[in-house]
């Protein structure tokens, strides 16, 4: 948990820093790969200590999601969702969140292999080791306030929460607030 505050926060920082929109998309993608490829390989794992077997092949399909290979196209079908004008500036909000995610997931030293980031042209496998993967967890409950506050101090003025109008999906009402005209 305390790794997913980690991405989460930095997210916040990134857009601050940048003051670029689409905020929402953004921490999406941050959070992406471990939603997709990891949250659902932990279930499998305390599913079989209870008794119950997943076959190998499903529990490494779904890990890939959390590496380019699976995470590019995930982003894709998302974007697709929403209206086409906005179809571009989310993808590539969800996708620079998701390469946000593994640059980094790279900084962390895991017993095992890395990630193999070139999957499935070769299963070579990197990461820096700067950090352990459980290193952020003493600092992840100041982060994510702080990272917070910058994101809401340094926010572009005039940037309306959320994704604004150009986000909604295809098919969606939307509601500018109370008495609008629609």
């Amino acid at each position: 948990m305390a790794d997913l505050v980690t991405h989460l926060a930095t997210a916040f920082f990134w857009k601050a820093a940048t003051r670029r929109p689409h905020l929402t998309s953004f921490v999406l993608g941050v959070a992406l790969p471990d939603l997709v490829g990891r949250a659902p390989v932990s279930a499998l794992q305390s599913l079989h200590r209870h008794g119950v077997t997943a076959p190998d092949r499903l529990v490494e399909g779904i890990a890939v999601l959390h590496l380019p290979l699976g995470f590019v196209p995930v982003t894709l079908a998302l974007a697709l969702l929403f209206e086409e004008r906005a179809r571009a500036a989310v993808w590539m909000n969800l996708l620079g969140g998701c390469f946000l995610h593994l640059a980094l997931d790279l900084t962390q030293h895991h017993v095992g292999k890395g990630y193999m980031l070139l999957f499935p042209l070769t299963d070579w496998d990197f990461e820096l080791g700067w950090i352990g993967s459980e290193a952020t967890v003493p600092y992840a409950p100041i982060l994510l306030p702080i990272s917070l506050m910058c994101w809401a101090w340094r926010r572009p003025k005039g940037e309306p929460e959320g994704e604004g109008a150009h986000a909604v999906a295809p098919g969606s009402e939307r509601s500018d607030g109370p008495g609008s005209a629609g």
